[in-house]
C-alpha cells in the first residue's frame, strides 16, 4: 500500500494527512483500499453532500441507537419502535488513529430498521471519526460505513 506522497499531500493542503494515512493504513482503516486518504475523503464528503446528509444529526443518532442499546446487556432492545439494537461492549479503548487523542470504548452497535431490514453495525470510534472528519474508513475495512447506507438506513 502506498503512501500519500509529498505532492498529494500539499494537494491537500493539510500536511498531517501524510502521517494520519500512514496510521490509518497499519490498521484496518484503509484495508483493501488503495486510494491516497484525502481521495477517500473527497470522494464520501461529495457523496455526503449529494444525500445532504447533516452529520451531526446523523452521529447524534448513531450516539442515542448506542446509549439506548447498551440497556440490553448484549441483547436486544427496541429503540423508537423502528430500531432493534444489540450493544456489545468490551474492554479497554481504540485510540483515534487521526492523532487527535481521542480514545473510545470498544463496543460495537447492530441494529437494525425494523421497518426496511436495513442493518447497520458500527463502533464507538466510527461515530467520532464520521462527526470530526467525515471519515467513513476505506472500502475494505471492517466498520467501513457507507454514507449512501447511513442515509438509507435513517430514511
Amino acid at each position: 500500500m502506498t503512501s500519500l506522497s509529498k505532492q498529494e499531500s500539499q494537494h491537500t493542503g493539510d500536511p498531517r494527512l501524510a502521517v494520519i494515512e500512514e496510521e490509518l493504513r497499519h490498521g484496518n482503516y484503509l484495508r483493501g483500499d488503495d486510494r491516497p486518504l484525502f481521495r477517500i475523503l473527497e470522494d464520501d464528503k461529495a457523496e455526503v453532500t449529494r444525500l445532504g446528509m447533516d452529520l451531526d444529526t446523523i452521529t447524534d443518532k448513531m450516539r442515542r441507537l448506542f446509549e439506548e442499546g447498551r440497556k440490553g446487556f448484549g441483547d436486544p432492545v427496541v429503540v423508537d419502535e423502528v430500531y432493534e439494537v444489540a450493544v456489545f461492549e468490551y474492554r479497554g479503548i481504540i485510540v483515534s488513529p487521526w492523532l487527535d487523542h481521542h480514545a473510545a470504548p470498544k463496543a460495537v452497535v447492530d441494529t437494525r430498521n425494523l421497518k426496511t431490514g436495513r442493518r447497520l453495525r458500527f463502533s464507538l470510534l466510527s461515530l467520532h471519526l464520521i462527526r470530526n472528519y467525515s471519515f467513513f474508513q476505506g472500502k475494505g475495512s471492517p466498520f467501513r460505513i457507507n454514507p449512501r447506507s447511513l442515509h438509507e438506513f435513517f430514511t
